[in-house]
């Protein structure tokens, strides 16, 4: 499955697999809980140290205090009436696999799967969700 998404996302073609459409909606969803946080209009230095501080103390955090923040989290997406959908993001991208492979290896497992390899390797991410979904689906 494609999703057409336009140019404004700097894909000349405008074409993404499910995959990164969900990945992109998930991170939108991040940048609206921000918002809702109030830290929007913070620089973006301070906003990644401050997120960097909330990890770390995160880790230290015991279950029933992280069950309290969580609830405060809650309250506010109940108000809001966003809840559901920041939940079904998170849930979306929990199925998500981030990985960093080499054009090279992209086009190794395109080939793998039988799929062709384009010369243009702005085009080996779409080539890739092609051939996985062909196999997936028992055509390739």
């Amino acid at each position: 499955m494609v999703i057409r998404m336009g140019s404004r996302n700097g894909n000349s073609n405008g074409n993404h697999s499910r995959e990164q459409g969900l990945r992109l909606h998930h991170l939108a969803n991040l940048g609206g809980l921000i918002a809702l946080a109030g830290l929007d209009l913070e620089p973006p230095d301070y906003l990644l140290g401050a997120l960097l501080s909330v990890a770390e103390e995160t880790r230290r955090l015991t279950a029933e205090q992280r069950e309290r923040v969580a609830s405060i989290g809650r309250r506010v997406l109940d108000e809001r009436a966003t809840g559901k959908r920041a939940w079904k993001s998170w849930v979306r991208a929990r199925e998500l696999q981030p990985l960093t492979l080499s054009n090279a290896q992209v086009a190794a497992i395109i080939a793998a799967l039988g799929g062709e390899v384009p010369e243009d390797p702005r085009r080996l991410p779409l080539a890739l969700s092609q051939a996985l979904s062909e196999a997936s689906n028992g055509t390739a």
